[in-house]
């Protein structure tokens, strides 16, 4: 009789772990649907966002781009003044108008390929072919994110970051990630993004509003106003 209870004990947590590692793959693969499709972000070569930033109650105007493989540019302007961050694919640089610099700052390894300000930079989701790309994840249960129910999915990216993602158990949309500040100012801590306001724009589903809190409080607010995919973009728009 305890032969049995003990047969019976695997039969019931072994299968149980093998599901586990088959859901976090079942999960993302329900979310890459829900955004469109992997085949239709895979004919997407350029994205070009317009739209707010709000950072500390003030309003930015800023306009980003990207290009297929790892390409990237954000510029965020006020009063006759900006500041641009780039990326070329091997190296990164920048120039902040607004602390009165004049020549580019060229930026190298991981802080190449970090936004300012936490805003995502990639064209393609890291979901997306995620094994091809050397990442790794793994479902750590579920949590709620603002009262609803979510799986709990980590990302060890190939170079080592983590990050931990909230997709609604309803219909698998990111609500929430979770990863430590690249912003020098925010000194390394926890950053909550939160994104909300989904919306379709050629049959591909993105969030128009991206919110970042630090320890409870909003360090920025992001709005999408118009996205545009497959517009010509010249490479030396992202060179130093």
């Amino acid at each position: 009789m305890f032969c049995k209870k003990i047969v019976l004990l695997l039969l019931i947590v072994v299968p149980g772990r093998m599901l586990m590692a088959q859901t976090a793959d079942e999960i993302i693969s329900k979310y890459i649907g829900f955004t469109g499709g992997a085949e239709k972000w895979k004919k997407i070569k350029t994205v070009n966002s317009k739209g707010t930033y709000n950072y500390g109650g003030a309003e930015f105007p800023f306009e980003s781009w990207a290009k297929s493989p790892d390409l990237y540019k954000y510029t965020v302007t006020f009063k006759g003044k900006s500041f641009e961050q780039a990326f070329d694919g091997k190296e990164g640089w920048r120039i902040d108008g607004f602390k009165k610099e004049t020549k580019k700052t060229i930026v190298k390894d991981k802080a190449a390929t970090a936004m300012a300000n936490e805003s995502d930079v990639e064209l393609q989701s890291p979901f997306i072919d995620y094994k091809r790309k050397e990442h790794i994840i793994s479902l750590e249960g579920k949590d709620s994110v603002n009262g609803i129910l979510c799986y709990k999915i980590k990302l060890v990216r190939k170079n080592g970051d983590e990050e931990t993602y909230f997709f609604n158990t309803e219909n698998y949309e990111l609500l929430k990630k979770q990863a430590i500040a690249k912003n020098t100012e925010l000194n390394n801590s926890p950053l909550d993004i939160y994104y909300t306001d989904y919306k379709k724009v050629n049959g591909l589903v993105l969030p128009f509003k991206i919110t970042c809190k630090a320890d409870g409080q909003t360090v920025l607010d992001i709005t999408v106003k118009d996205v545009k995919f497959n517009i010509p973009v010249r490479d030396d728009l992202f060179k130093p």
